[in-house]
Protein backbone atom coordinates (compact mmCIF):
# COMPACT_ATOMS: atom_id res chain seq x y z
CA UNK A 1 0.00 0.00 0.00
CA UNK A 2 1.14 3.30 -1.17
CA UNK A 3 1.62 5.65 1.88
CA UNK A 4 -1.20 8.11 2.04
CA UNK A 5 -2.47 10.36 4.73
CA UNK A 6 -5.53 10.47 6.95
CA UNK A 7 -7.82 13.23 5.49
CA UNK A 8 -8.65 13.85 9.19
CA UNK A 9 -6.06 13.68 11.41
CA UNK A 10 -3.14 13.79 8.97
CA UNK A 11 -1.61 10.65 10.30
CA UNK A 12 0.56 8.65 8.05
CA UNK A 13 -1.35 5.06 6.86
CA UNK A 14 0.98 2.82 5.26
CA UNK A 15 -0.76 -0.26 5.68
CA UNK A 16 -4.41 -1.43 5.20
CA UNK A 17 -4.66 -2.18 9.33
CA UNK A 18 -4.23 1.69 10.05
CA UNK A 19 -8.08 2.38 7.82
CA UNK A 20 -10.79 3.18 9.40
CA UNK A 21 -14.02 1.49 8.38
CA UNK A 22 -16.70 2.55 6.39
CA UNK A 23 -20.67 1.91 7.41
CA UNK A 24 -20.39 -2.32 6.09
CA UNK A 25 -17.26 -2.65 7.60
CA UNK A 26 -15.12 -2.60 4.55
CA UNK A 27 -11.91 -0.20 4.54
CA UNK A 28 -12.38 3.53 3.69
CA UNK A 29 -8.95 4.99 2.18
CA UNK A 30 -9.48 8.50 3.24
CA UNK A 31 -9.41 7.87 7.21
CA UNK A 32 -7.22 6.33 9.93
CA UNK A 33 -8.76 4.05 12.10
CA UNK A 34 -8.35 6.45 15.25
CA UNK A 35 -10.68 8.46 13.08
CA UNK A 36 -13.09 7.21 11.33
CA UNK A 37 -15.21 3.75 12.81
CA UNK A 38 -18.32 2.42 10.71
CA UNK A 39 -19.26 5.32 8.80
CA UNK A 40 -19.11 7.88 11.38
CA UNK A 41 -15.94 10.18 12.94
CA UNK A 42 -15.23 9.18 16.56
CA UNK A 43 -14.55 12.40 17.63
CA UNK A 44 -17.73 14.46 16.66
CA UNK A 45 -16.22 17.94 17.35
CA UNK A 46 -15.21 21.08 16.06
CA UNK A 47 -11.69 21.56 14.10
CA UNK A 48 -11.03 24.31 16.56
CA UNK A 49 -11.81 21.59 19.06
CA UNK A 50 -9.96 18.87 17.33
CA UNK A 51 -7.01 21.02 17.10
CA UNK A 52 -6.37 21.25 20.36
CA UNK A 53 -7.26 16.97 20.82
CA UNK A 54 -4.30 17.05 18.54
CA UNK A 55 -2.27 19.36 20.36
CA UNK A 56 -1.70 16.39 23.17
CA UNK A 57 0.47 14.47 20.89
CA UNK A 58 3.06 16.71 20.32
CA UNK A 59 5.49 14.80 21.90
CA UNK A 60 4.53 12.13 19.90
CA UNK A 61 5.24 14.07 16.70
CA UNK A 62 8.70 15.41 17.89
CA UNK A 63 7.44 18.48 18.05
CA UNK A 64 6.86 21.43 20.96
CA UNK A 65 3.51 22.19 21.91
CA UNK A 66 3.59 25.53 19.58
CA UNK A 67 4.87 23.84 16.94
CA UNK A 68 1.81 21.08 17.01
CA UNK A 69 -0.38 23.70 17.21
CA UNK A 70 0.97 25.76 14.24
CA UNK A 71 1.41 22.46 11.86
CA UNK A 72 -2.24 21.27 12.61
CA UNK A 73 -3.60 24.91 11.99
CA UNK A 74 -1.94 24.83 8.45
CA UNK A 75 -2.39 21.31 7.70
CA UNK A 76 -6.30 20.34 8.81
CA UNK A 77 -7.98 23.12 6.99
CA UNK A 78 -6.20 21.65 3.80
CA UNK A 79 -7.64 18.14 4.31
CA UNK A 80 -11.13 16.45 3.23
CA UNK A 81 -12.69 16.29 6.73
CA UNK A 82 -12.02 20.09 7.57
CA UNK A 83 -11.48 21.85 3.76
CA UNK A 84 -14.80 24.18 2.96
CA UNK A 85 -16.86 23.32 0.46
CA UNK A 86 -19.67 25.94 1.19
CA UNK A 87 -19.10 27.60 -2.35
CA UNK A 88 -17.26 26.12 -5.41
CA UNK A 89 -14.60 28.44 -5.30
CA UNK A 90 -13.56 27.47 -2.09
CA UNK A 91 -14.32 23.68 -3.31
CA UNK A 92 -12.05 23.81 -6.03
CA UNK A 93 -9.15 26.19 -4.15
CA UNK A 94 -9.97 29.52 -6.33
CA UNK A 95 -10.90 31.44 -3.54
CA UNK A 96 -7.36 31.44 -1.60
CA UNK A 97 -8.80 33.98 1.14
CA UNK A 98 -11.59 30.87 1.89
CA UNK A 99 -10.71 30.51 6.00
CA UNK A 100 -14.34 28.30 6.15
CA UNK A 101 -14.15 24.93 7.37
CA UNK A 102 -16.99 22.32 7.03
CA UNK A 103 -18.10 23.11 10.64
CA UNK A 104 -18.32 26.47 9.97
CA UNK A 105 -18.69 28.78 6.92
CA UNK A 106 -17.82 32.30 6.66
CA UNK A 107 -18.79 32.94 2.78
CA UNK A 108 -22.35 32.55 2.60
CA UNK A 109 -23.61 33.82 5.98
CA UNK A 110 -22.65 31.51 8.10
CA UNK A 111 -24.39 28.80 6.08
CA UNK A 112 -23.88 25.50 4.69
CA UNK A 113 -24.70 23.57 1.60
Amino acid sequence: MKEKICQSCSMPISKSEDLGTNKDGSKNNDYCLYCYKYGNFIDNVSLEEYIEMNVLFYEQAGMTKDQMRKHCETIFPKLKRWKCTCTDECATGYNPNCNCTNSQCHCTEGNLK
